[in-house]
């Protein structure tokens, strides 16, 4: 999968920008950090961790277009339908569910063909296949966006399966916790 998703994702950035289409809190559970805001009742930065994270990987790819959708509101009491992050889209599904609104996006985009579905509800992938839209499991691609963080530039040479140390892991635990 993964190396289907890259070999398209190299073909549509040189031609056009990437649409990506995110189920928000489908893929926070797919981000440990970001599970344990949301099971310690902290889904303010359970949301703006999981933005950043997608801020930091917009930088890899060519211009892109990003749009994530939550369920809910923004804050109690909020009546914020769409909101931005940065370059990032968001909206709040508020009395509706958020699946609802990621299908109304996709059947009223004007070439589903060019979104790329990140969720892994089964529903919203056959919804978004069906109208052409290409897809990527929250898992795959919270696997993608770690390894892209990983990845050394091009001119680097890679060091061989290094794996991180326990203070190295520490910082990145604490780099998303503080949103540095």
């Amino acid at each position: 999968m993964f190396t289907s998703f890259s070999e398209t994702l190299n073909l549509v950035t040189r031609f056009h920008r990437m649409h990506l289409v995110v189920d928000g809190f489908n893929l926070i559970y797919k981000f440990p950090e970001l599970e344990a805001f949301m099971y310690s009742d902290r889904l303010r930065e359970a949301r703006v961790g999981l933005l950043r994270i997608l801020e930091a990987y917009s930088d890899k790819i060519k211009n892109p277009n990003i749009h994530v959708f939550f369920d809910g509101r923004k804050e109690k009491g909020s009546e914020v339908r769409k909101d931005a992050y940065g370059k990032i889209n968001v909206s709040f599904s508020q009395e509706l569910k958020a699946d609802d609104l990621i299908k109304d996006y996709i059947k009223y985009s004007p070439r589903p063909a060019d979104l790329f579905v990140v969720s892994s509800d089964q529903e919203i992938v056959l919804f978004a296949k069906r109208l052409g839209s290409k897809t990527i499991s929250s898992e795959d691609f919270a696997a993608k966006v770690v390894e892209s963080f990983l990845e050394k530039p091009s001119g680097e040479e890679k060091a061989p399966d290094r794996k991180l140390s326990p203070t190295e892991i520490l910082y990145w635990k604490e780099f998303f916790k503080k949103g540095k």
